[in-house]
């Protein structure tokens, strides 16, 4: 009967510590990337990429282009980038290369959120990437081949602050 208190005694502490270390796990974004929610954010707005060297560059940075879920995040987004060097739109993550009018993001997540801008998504000239006016947050399929700065997204990065 000992062995058995002993074991659930065991089990309660390691039950308390593991939920207390998860509790206080914060997340945080490396220097150069924003955080909102749970996501960091890097917005390139110095050099211009196509769509896929765009997406290539999130990947190697364990992320993808952004993609939307919600008006409260494509307004962090749209604060972030008022002005840009690199000219009037950001590439983004969504894409219809696979299907024409099927838009999906890189990321796998469900492209539910949608913002187009006035007349689009129109595929003019087999426009398949998807971009991000600066000066109004709204969306415009695009030439996937034009060179533009991106916004990249990945998890925020886990850290114990106030650990038990």
């Amino acid at each position: 009967i000992s062995l058995i208190n002993l074991t659930r005694s065991l089990l309660a502490t390691l039950s308390f510590v593991s939920n207390c270390l998860l509790s206080a796990l914060d997340s945080h974004c490396a220097q150069g990337w924003l955080l909102y929610g749970d996501h960091c954010y890097h917005f390139e707005t110095e050099a211009v990429k196509n769509w896929q060297n765009a997406e290539a560059h999130c990947n190697s940075e364990q992320g993808h282009l952004v993609s939307f879920h919600s008006q409260e995040e494509l307004s962090f987004i749209t604060d972030g980038c008022k002005t840009s060097p690199t000219g009037i739109s950001l590439w983004m993550g969504g894409h219809d290369s696979v299907t024409e009018g099927g838009w999906e993001w890189t990321d796998g997540s469900p492209f539910r959120y949608i913002r187009w801008n006035a007349g689009n998504p129109d595929n003019y000239d087999g426009e398949d990437c998807l971009s991000i006016l600066v000066s109004n947050g709204y969306w415009n399929d695009d030439k996937c081949e034009n060179k533009r700065g991106y916004i990249c997204k990945r998890r925020g990065e886990k850290s114990c602050s106030n650990c038990c």
